[in-house]
């Protein structure tokens, strides 16, 4: 068989969860993979986490690290810092709130 009778399979296009997405520019596949990291990194946080107000917290604090790690020249690999720093901020400000919401419970219970 010569170099010009040389046949290549045509690869089928995954289905489903493992489908692969073509990207158009780099900057196309780093958003598409910055997702995946955050969906990933993220669901793990909030399997740990029963408290509905901590866990909208919390999401606010994976978008808020994309959206900084975005401006940076390599945002896969400054992204899981940023939400670790982001999420600690999040329970701190969850805990807050649910500490200010019992104390205030209590005043409001006294003036009723």
């Amino acid at each position: 068989m010569g170099m010009s009778e040389v046949r290549f399979k045509q690869r089928k296009p995954l289905a489903g969860k493992g489908r692969i997405r073509a990207c158009h520019s780099r900057r196309g596949c780093t958003t598409l993979e910055l997702e995946r990291l955050k969906r990933c990194l993220l669901h793990k946080q909030l399997s740990a986490s029963t408290d509905p107000q901590a866990q909208h917290w919390m999401r606010r604090a994976a978008d808020e690290a994309a959206s900084i790690a975005w401006a940076t020249t390599h945002p896969l690999l400054v992204f899981p810092v940023l939400l670790e720093e982001k999420l600690s901020a999040a329970r701190r400000k969850a805990e807050l709130q649910r500490s200010i919401y019992l104390r205030s419970q209590a005043i409001i219970a006294l003036a009723a």
